[in-house]
């Protein structure tokens, strides 16, 4: 998909730095539907090993989410 077609699809916010949020909010949903999955078909809620695999995801997802915001605000406040 083309730039130009991509910020007439999205938001007005979500064009900057669109790949850092899709790569945050990706690692929190695969997170998320990995354990809710793993733990529905296996029926194990407390699972070291899977709570082992998704936190770390999740914490990541996370992180990346508000190094976004911080770079979002650091050019907000960067004289022009």
């Amino acid at each position: 998909m083309a730039v130009n077609s991509l910020a007439r699809i999205l938001p007005k916010g979500w064009q900057r730095h669109f790949w850092g949020k899709f790569m945050g909010f990706g690692l929190l949903f695969i997170g998320a539907g990995f354990y809710v999955a793993w733990s529905i078909v296996y029926n194990t809620w407390a699972d070291v090993g899977l709570t082992s695999f998704v936190i770390p995801m999740v914490i990541f997802g996370i992180l990346e989410l508000a190094l976004v915001q911080a770079k979002i605000k650091q050019e907000d406040s960067a004289p022009q």
